[in-house]
């Protein structure tokens, strides 16, 4: 049995961590007014700098000497004694379990209820690299890796103002996961804001692993294949969305961050459009392949099946003519080639680097040409589906493209079933659909419906710097500017 509070406290995080093998105990002894004192340090290896521990909490505490009597030995060995960067005093074993965890080293002195904690956290890390999710021909590469406070760093350097605010949430009852709300003190947007750090408080899972966990408790609908927050690796992109009156999630573990309110024009927008001299043009050729990744499959059922008379002669002869002899409706050979595709895309993001040429570009054109060869398909729908899915490409935020596909297929279908009234029908209810959503009180067509002239200077088009910079969007709300979606309930 433990005979001192010094033991019991010991005994205590041994019991609450399971008596793990990479706890740590160093048992030491200093000198008290010619009497020797009885402390313990604990921490667990792996996620603290061991070299302080022994140079900065260690070395002075052994050549520690109090002789005065009325010296709170605490208070001096935090204030005087222990060298590392940060010391803090907790009271209660739960705390101190939690800063554990966190990589803090704590000392326990005998006969003393006060815990001191010395930050000495080490966490293995990603070296930052090139940003992987929006790549650019011109502009910087860096990009944020998992490690929240290297994050907070390169936006520290992006934006070296005394305006720039940081809120730190812990989320996850058992993963205890660090997340960072970033903003500009005097341009942000308080209701949202207010609102953001609302539906945050109201979270309650077990585990936060990545940002989405944070992007579906927090959105307005659930219920949408549109991204209502702008997921991003970049810090630049982080800095001016953050400089124009939004805010930034960061979050400990993902080299992704958020960023709230989103509008849909945001994701057509590419880093490199602001690089570049007239950059902002190629918005154009985005916004035209969007449109035509999403309709070129549903237009082509619903000319060749409905409205054969629609197509010039020559085209509808050559179209006719590959038809023969092929065994599958047209319907069913988009859909199946489309899944295809498909499969094709995710088999390569999920094999080795060396083999996804093999199989995203030399399989794909050997199974199409054995399709079209073994009477399975025709031609056209083969060149309609590859182009579609071409098209789809060029869209430089990669949480819009579940959307797309999404809409495409239903397109498709429309199409299969009422050909170009069913198209107009589709069309009709996702315009509906999107007028529906908000995004933190923000329209999701803002500022095209409801219409704003002064945003028009950065969304399709780009108007020169000189009239655009130094400019924030007045972003439109309605009243009720919120309303309360947040999932509650413990666990996933």
């Amino acid at each position: 049995m433990p005979s001192s509070l010094l033991e019991i406290y010991i005994e205590r995080i041994k019991e609450k961590l399971g008596s793990p093998t990479d706890l740590v105990i160093r048992n030491l002894r200093i000198k008290v007014n010619h009497q020797k004192v009885n402390t313990a340090l604990v921490y667990i290896a792996g996620i603290v700098k061991e070299e302080e521990i022994e140079n900065y909490i260690i070395e002075p505490m052994q050549q520690l000497r109090i002789n005065d009597a009325e010296d709170n030995i605490i208070h001096t060995l935090q204030h005087e004694i222990i060298q590392v960067k940060a010391v803090t005093i907790v009271k209660s074993l739960e705390e101190l379990v939690k800063e554990l965890l966190k990589g803090q080293t704590a000392i326990l002195v005998e006969g003393k209820e006060d815990i001191l904690l010395g930050n000495t956290s080490m966490w293995k890390e990603r070296a930052i690299g090139d940003s992987t999710g929006q790549r650019v021909a011109k502009g910087p590469l860096i990009g944020f890796n998992e490690n929240l406070d290297t994050n907070i760093s390169l936006l520290r350097k992006c934006i070296k103002s005394e305006e720039l605010r940081f809120q730190k949430h812990t989320l996850g009852s058992t993963t205890n996961t660090d997340i960072c709300l970033v903003y500009l003190e005097k341009t942000v947007d308080k209701k949202v804001l207010r609102e953001v750090n609302k539906r945050l408080e109201k979270i309650n899972v077990e585990k936060i692993l990545e940002a989405n966990y944070i992007e579906e408790f927090i959105s307005d609908d659930f219920f949408t294949p549109f991204p209502l927050a702008l997921s991003t690796d970049r810090p630049d992109v982080v800095t001016g969305e953050i400089t124009e009156g939004k805010v930034a999630i960061l979050v400990e573990g993902s080299p992704f961050s958020l960023v709230v309110p989103s509008v849909l024009v945001q994701f057509l927008h590419a880093p490199d459009d602001y690089y570049t001299k007239n950059g902002g043009f190629l918005r154009l050729f985005r916004a035209l392949s969007l449109v035509l990744s999403l309709y070129l499959p549903a237009l082509y059922v619903a000319f060749v099946n409905f409205h054969p008379g629609l197509l010039p002669g020559e085209l509808l002869i050559s179209l006719i003519s590959q038809r023969e002899g092929r065994p599958l409706p047209l319907v069913i050979e988009i859909l199946l080639f489309m899944f295809l595709f498909q499969i094709i895309l995710e088999a390569a993001t999920r094999l080795p680097k060396e083999l996804v040429f093999v199989i995203s570009i030399v399989g794909t054109i050997i199974i199409g040409q054995a399709a079209v060869d073994a009477g399975l398909v025709q031609p056209s729908t083969l060149l309609v589906v590859s182009m579609s899915y071409i098209f789809s490409f060029v869209s430089p935020i990669i949480t819009l493209s579940p959307a797309i596909r999404t809409i495409r297929y239903v397109f498709i279908l429309c199409s299969a079933f009422l050909g170009l009234y069913g198209l107009i029908l589709g069309t009709l209810t996702l315009l509906f659909h999107l007028n529906h959503l908000r995004s933190f009180g923000v329209p999701y067509l803002s500022p095209m419906s409801p219409f704003n002239p002064h945003d028009q200077k950065d969304t399709i088009f780009r108007a020169p710097f000189e009239e655009n910079t130094n400019s924030s969007h007045q972003f439109f709300h309605e009243e009720p500017v919120f309303k309360d979606n947040t999932k509650k309930g413990k666990g996933e």
